[in-house]
């Protein structure tokens, strides 16, 4: 079963990790590492180092970090280079995580996806879920209906 560590600053893998269950029931495989307030960055990698080999079944890992660029990726980027193969080249690291992407993840989790698929699907998700919506986009109909 594919892997999925979430790694992220403060509580928010926590919290992506619960609203996921919330929709899907319990989750299987999945593990959090936060760096809070004051915390050790380097302690952090050890965290995200530890959660790999928990959630490592075999079929890969995919690490959803919060910012590219920024300390749990950074983390995240070191332990994988330290990993031995074949399970360093088992891990993608996917920044910018939000909620679509996790259950992507999960589903791909489910179905059984190899990791390199369910890691471009993830992507892909996190590139889709992303609109906006204002009331000015709402054609105004009224004023066409008021002229006869």
């Amino acid at each position: 079963m594919l892997g999925i560590v979430i790694a992220t600053h403060g509580t928010l893998s926590d919290g992506l990790k619960n609203s996921a269950e919330v929709i899907f029931g319990p989750t299987n495989n999945i593990t959090t590492a936060n760096l809070n307030l004051g915390d050790d960055v380097q302690a952090l990698g050890e965290k995200i180092k530890e959660s790999i080999h928990e959630v490592n079944q075999g079929d890969g890992v995919i690490v959803l970090v919060d910012l590219v660029s920024a300390s749990p990726y950074n983390q995240s980027v070191l332990v994988t280079n330290s990993l031995e193969k074949p399970l360093q080249d088992s891990v993608y690291i996917i920044g910018g995580v939000n909620l679509p992407m996790l259950l992507e993840g999960i589903n791909h989790q489910l179905i059984g996806t190899p990791v390199e698929e369910a890691a471009e699907a993830v992507i892909a998700q996190g590139k889709s879920s992303i609109s906006d919506w204002h009331v000015s986009m709402i054609a105004d109909d009224d004023e066409e209906d008021d002229t006869f």
